[in-house]
C-alpha cells in the first residue's frame, strides 16, 4: 500500500503525517489524521535519495558489489574496444565482452604480458 505524506495547520502549528491508503482512496486532501473538527491535511511532496546499489534481483540471485562493478568495467571495456578498432575488423563486430587481444594492443588498461 502506498505511503504518503500529508501537513496540517489546524492548531497553528504545522504537523506531518505520513499515511497508508490506497490508490482508490488517494486525495490531495485528507480529514485531518490529528482529530481537529473540519481539520483538513494537505499532501506534501518531498524529495528522496537514490542509492547505488544492487537491485532486489541481483541480491536475489547472488550478485556482489564486486561482481557488479566488474560486470560493468566488462560492458566499458566492450565499448572501448568497438571504439578502438576498424569498423570492418573482428574486434569491432564482437559481441564478445573479453578477447583477449586487446591487452596485447595497448587497448585496455589491463596488465597482459605477452612472455606468459
Amino acid at each position: 500500500m502506498p505511503r504518503y505524506e500529508y501537513c496540517c495547520k489546524c492548531d497553528g502549528s504545522e504537523k506531518k503525517f505520513t499515511v497508508n491508503i490506497s490508490f482508490n482512496e488517494y486525495s490531495p486532501e485528507i480529514p485531518c489524521p490529528c482529530g481537529t473538527e473540519n481539520g483538513v491535511a494537505s499532501r506534501v511532496f518531498t524529495t528522496f535519495a537514490v542509492q547505488e546499489g544492487r537491485t532486489a534481483n541481483e541480491i536475489k540471485f547472488g550478485t556482489t558489489n564486486k561482481r557488479k562493478q566488474m560486470a560493468e568495467f566488462m560492458k566499458d571495456q566492450k565499448q572501448v574496444r568497438k571504439k578502438s578498432y576498424a569498423a570492418d575488423t573482428r574486434e569491432a563486430k564482437s559481441n564478445e565482452i573479453w578477447t583477449g587481444k586487446e591487452g596485447l594492443d595497448g587497448i585496455t588498461s589491463l596488465p597482459i604480458n605477452k612472455d606468459k
